[in-house]
C-alpha cells in the first residue's frame, strides 16, 4: 500500500514537473539568463579588469570616483534625477487634484493632448526645444531682435526643463489613477471635522496616494538617468551617466572598456538599489482604501473654472509646441542649425524621402519582430502568473520587472561583450537588436496581459475544460479573445517604445539596419536642422498612428459591447 503511494507520488510529482505551463516559465529563465543575466555580469566583470587585463582590480572605481571628470557626471545624473522628480511631482500633484475633482473646459480633450509628450519620443522633444531656444533658436532671436538678450537652453538647466517637460503626462496619468480611488469618505469626514480644503489635501487626499506618488517617482527617476538622448542633445558641456559611458565606450573600442563597463555598473547600482527600497517600503507600509464610492467631479463656480481652463491651458500650451514646431521646420529653409522662418520649401521632404525609407523599414522590421516575441512569451508569462503561478507568481512577476531597472547603455554594452565572439554571434546582425528590445519590452506585456487576466472569471475557462477542450487550445481559443485588450495595449507599448529606443540602439545597431532614431539623432549631430525635422516626423507618425489605431478598435469594441448589453 506504501509503495503504491510513493509511486502515486512520485508520477503526480513527474506530471507537475511535465506541465506544460512550465515551458513558457523556462523560457523566460532561459532567455534572460542569456540575454540580460550574461550580458550584465559580462559589464561587471570588465569593470573589475586590471588596466592590463590580466587580474581582478577596483582601480576602475577608485579612478572614477577621485577623478573628477568622472564623478561630476555621476553627480550631475544624481541631481537631475533628484531635482526632475521633484519638479514634476510638484507640478502633476495639483494638476492630477484638480483635474479629478472639477470639471474644466474640454475636459476629455485635455486628458488626452496631456498624452502627447511623453509618447513623443524623449530626444525628439530635445530637439525642438533646441529649435526654440537654442543658439539660433525661433524664441532666442526674436528677443534678440528686440534688444533683450534670452539666455539659450543647453547645459544643466536645460536638461532639468526638458526633462520636467517630456516626462510631467506620466506622472499625471498615475496621479489621476491614485486621486481617482481615493476613499470620498475620509475627505468627507476629514471636512465635517472643520479641516480647510488646504488642510484635508495635505492630510487625507496626498497621504491615501503616496503608493501612486512612490510609483511615480520611482518611474520618472530611473527614466531620467537612463536618457541618453536628451542630455546628448541639449546637454552642452554637462555630462551625464549614459553620455560618458557612450563617449569612453566609443573610444574605448579597441581595448576593454574599463570605464564604460564601471559607469553602467553604477548607474545599474542606482536602478537598483531604488526599486529594491520602494518594494520593501511599499511591503512594510499598509495603504488600504475600503472605499466603494466613486469621486465626484465638481462643476465650479464660472470664475473659478475659467481660472482653472487657463492653467491646464497653458500646460497644453508646452505639451503641443514641440510637435508643432518639428512640422514648422520640415517647411522652413534651413541652412545648417539656422531656420529661416517664413521662407517654405519641400526641398526636405525631396532631398529626405528616399534616405529615410531604409531606417523605417528597418525600424519596422526589427520592432515587429520583437513584438511578436514579447506578446508570445509575455501572454503566456501573464496567464501563468495569474493562473498557474500561486507560490511562484511573485516571484516570477518581480523577474520579469527586472529589464525596469537595467540601463539601456549597460545591456547594449553587455550584448556586445558576450555576443561578439563564441558559439553565439549577434553583433554586426540584426539580431542583437531584435533580442535587445525583445528583454526590455517583456515587462508591458506581461504587466498588461496580468491586470486584464485578473478581473476575468476563470470558471468560463473551467466550463472549456470540463467540456473537453485542451488547456492549451482553451487558452488559445477562449482565453485570448478575453484579454485581448490587454494583449493589444502590451503589444502597443512593446512596439512603439521599440520603434524609438535611442538610448540601447545607439550602441548597438550594425550599419545595415541603421534605425529611424539613430538616423535622426545623426541629422541633429550633424546640425542638419531641415532633415532631422523630416525623419523626426516619420518617427512621430510611426509612434502615434498605432496609436491612434488602437484606440479606435478599442472604442468600436467597446461600442458593441455596449449595445449587445442594451440589446439584453
Amino acid at each position: 500500500m506504501r509503495a503504491a503511494a510513493m509511486k502515486f507520488n512520485k508520477l503526480a510529482g513527474s506530471r507537475k514537473i511535465l506541465d506544460v505551463w512550465n515551458i513558457p516559465v523556462f523560457v523566460l529563465f532561459a532567455s534572460f539568463a542569456v540575454f540580460l543575466l550574461y550580458p550584465i555580469f559580462m559589464v561587471i566583470k570588465s569593470s573589475m579588469i586590471s588596466a592590463d587585463g590580466t587580474t581582478v582590480s577596483f582601480q576602475s572605481y577608485i579612478k572614477f570616483f577621485s577623478v573628477s571628470y568622472y564623478s561630476k557626471a555621476l553627480y550631475n545624473t544624481l541631481l537631475l534625477g533628484v531635482l526632475g522628480t521633484a519638479g514634476i511631482i510638484i507640478l502633476v500633484i495639483p494638476l492630477a487634484y484638480f483635474f479629478t475633482r472639477y470639471k474644466i473646459f474640454g475636459h476629455t480633450l485635455v486628458g488626452t493632448i496631456l498624452w502627447i509628450p511623453y509618447l513623443t519620443p524623449a530626444f525628439i522633444g530635445a530637439y525642438t526645444w533646441l529649435i526654440l531656444f537654442g543658439k539660433y533658436g525661433l524664441i532666442t532671436d526674436f528677443f534678440r531682435n528686440l534688444g533683450i538678450m534670452v539666455p539659450s537652453i543647453g547645459g544643466f538647466g536645460g536638461i532639468l526643463t526638458v526633462f520636467i517637460l517630456t516626462y510631467y503626462p506620466l506622472g499625471f496619468i498615475l496621479l489621476i489613477g491614485a486621486f481617482q480611488t481615493v476613499d470620498p469618505s475620509l475627505e468627507e469626514a476629514s471636512h465635517n471635522l472643520g479641516a480647510s480644503n488646504f488642510r484635508r489635501f495635505w492630510t487625507v487626499t496626498v497621504p491615501s496616494a503616496t503608493p501612486s506618488i512612490l510609483n511615480a517617482s520611482l518611474l520618472v527617476f530611473i527614466l531620467i538617468i537612463d536618457s541618453f538622448g536628451i542630455p546628448a542633445i541639449v546637454g552642452v558641456g554637462t555630462p551625464v551617466l549614459t553620455t560618458l559611458v557612450f563617449g569612453e565606450f566609443t573610444s574605448e573600442m579597441g581595448g576593454p572598456p574599463v570605464m564604460a563597463a564601471t559607469g553602467a555598473t553604477i548607474l545599474l547600482f542606482i536602478s537598483m538599489s531604488i526599486l529594491i527600497l520602494q518594494r520593501v517600503y511599499l511591503q512594510k507600509k499598509s495603504f488600504v482604501s475600503s472605499g466603494t464610492r466613486n469621486i465626484e467631479i465638481i462643476n465650479p463656480r464660472p470664475v473659478k473654472k475659467i481660472i482653472l481652463s487657463l492653467m491646464f491651458a497653458v500646460v497644453l500650451v508646452f505639451s503641443l509646441l514641440p510637435i508643432i514646431t518639428i512640422i514648422i521646420s520640415s517647411f522652413t529653409v534651413a541652412n545648417g542649425p539656422v531656420l529661416q522662418y517664413g521662407q517654405f520649401t519641400l526641398d526636405h521632404y525631396r532631398n529626405t524621402f528616399y534616405a529615410v525609407l531604409r531606417p523605417l523599414k528597418n525600424s519596422y522590421i526589427l520592432a515587429t519582430s520583437s513584438m511578436i516575441l514579447d506578446l508570445t512569451l509575455g501572454s503566456l508569462i501573464g496567464y501563468v502568473i495569474i493562473r498557474k503561478g500561486k507560490k511562484m507568481a511573485t516571484f516570477i512577476d518581480a523577474f520579469v520587472a527586472l529589464p525596469l531597472g537595467v540601463p539601456g547603455v549597460l545591456l547594449g554594452i553587455g550584448l556586445i561583450l558576450g555576443f561578439s565572439r563564441g558559439p553565439i554571434v549577434l553583433v554586426g546582425t540584426a539580431s542583437i537588436l531584435i533580442v535587445a528590445y525583445f528583454v526590455r519590452r517583456l515587462p508591458h506585456p506581461v504587466r498588461t496581459v496580468s491586470a486584464i487576466l485578473a478581473q476575468v472569471d476563470e470558471n468560463i475557462e473551467e466550463a472549456s475544460v470540463n467540456l473537453g477542450v485542451p488547456p492549451v487550445k482553451t487558452f488559445l481559443k477562449v482565453t485570448t479573445r478575453m484579454i485581448f485588450p490587454g494583449i493589444a495595449t502590451g503589444g502597443l507599448l512593446a512596439w512603439t517604445t521599440s520603434v524609438s529606443d535611442l538610448t540601447c540602439t545607439i550602441l548597438i545597431y550594425p550599419a545595415r539596419w541603421k534605425t529611424l532614431t539613430v538616423e535622426t539623432y545623426a541629422q541633429i549631430r550633424s546640425d542638419l536642422y531641415g532633415p532631422a525635422s523630416v525623419v523626426g516626423i516619420f518617427l512621430l507618425l510611426s509612434v502615434m498612428v498605432p496609436i491612434f489605431i488602437v484606440n479606435l478598435i478599442s472604442q468600436r469594441r467597446d461600442r458593441k459591447k455596449s449595445m449587445v448589453k442594451n440589446e439584453r
